[in-house]
């Protein structure tokens, strides 16, 4: 009998949410901009609106969506190997279909695209998690499950066919050769850092102004908002689908964006806020980069081997 093994639960990766839909944060480089307790002026900002593909300087340290990819493939390779010396048929998991934003910045700001403002208002299209099937998924039991992560399963023991079981299981083993520490994915330094940054903009005096200029414009088109993260979360936009209301809200909502350079201001803000967590925090990042190459390195050379 063969299983598969969720691997999202064995890539530890802790996304930022904002919105309805969690959005996730990662990196990029813009002009400076101080922090909060220093100028208190809107930084000199190029006009910006779609955000996708914007990056913080905090990626360097975090794992893009490929990245995460490359280690995932190397992590169900070790995984299916392993399985092989107890005579079992691990089938590793196939990756599902792209979800959620475009990439880590698409709505880190809010909707910014203004076609997909009039196509699908707040929502994601094809790549909404709520119009998502969710495929059925067999749990291993008894021998598999015992060699695949270590725990007792109808087996029972530490040895399955006559052979000892790793720590963890085969996924355990599977982590400890792609990463010093055994546990992939992005650390919790870089993502706490990528989200102490966007925290602090919020209630960044610069951001805070631009926000009033955002929600003066929108009430100019008939729509109340503060800020343009309450907007995606409004109960009426929460649907499996967009309706009418949404999409004009929606495109109203990137047209303000527009008109205020609401993301080349708040983006060259953060910017300047990760430079300096990120100088600040330079002792405790340099492992992290490390280790980052070092998970990548192993992952390339498992997936190469054939």
């Amino acid at each position: 009998m063969s299983f598969g093994l969720l691997s999202d639960k064995l890539l530890r990766c802790r996304p930022l949410g904002v919105g309805a839909v969690l959005l996730a944060a990662v990196g990029c480089s813009s002009q400076h901009s101080e922090p909060a307790g220093g100028r208190t002026a809107a930084p000199r900002a190029s006009a910006l609106l779609a955000s996708a593909d914007l990056r913080l300087p905090i990626e360097e340290y975090l794992f893009s969506d490929a990245e995460t990819g490359r280690v995932r493939q190397a992590q169900q390779t070790l995984i299916e190997r392993c399985a092989r010396r107890f005579g079992l048929t691990y089938e590793p998991v196939s990756a599902d279909p792209p979800v959620g934003p475009r990439s880590v910045m698409d709505r880190r700001y809010g909707l910014t695209d203004a076609k997909l403002a009039r196509a699908d208002g707040y929502h994601l299209g094809d790549r909404d998690p709520r119009i998502q099937k969710t495929e059925e998924f067999e749990a291993p039991t008894g021998k598999m499950l015992t060699v695949l992560t270590g725990k007792p399963g109808d087996s029972g023991g530490d040895r399955v066919n006559g052979a000892e079981v790793p720590a963890g299981g085969c996924a355990g083993e599977a982590g400890r050769k792609l990463s010093e520490d055994g546990i992939l994915g992005s650390s919790d330094a870089a993502q706490d850092l990528n989200g102490k940054s966007f925290s602090a903009t919020k209630e960044d005096p610069r951001v805070l102004a631009v926000f009033r200029s955002w929600s003066r414009c929108m009430k100019d088109k008939g729509f109340s908002y503060p800020d343009p993260l309450t907007v995606m979360n409004d109960s009426r936009f929460q649907g499996q689908r967009s309706n009418p209301l949404e999409i004009r809200t929606a495109v109203a909502d990137v047209a303000c964006k527009g008109r205020v350079n609401l993301v080349g201001i708040w983006f060259a803000v953060e910017v300047g806020y990760q430079k300096s967590l990120i100088a600040e925090n330079r002792k405790d990042l340099a492992p992290v980069l490390q280790g980052k190459r070092h998970q990548l390195e192993a992952a390339d050379a498992v997936n190469s081997s054939g």
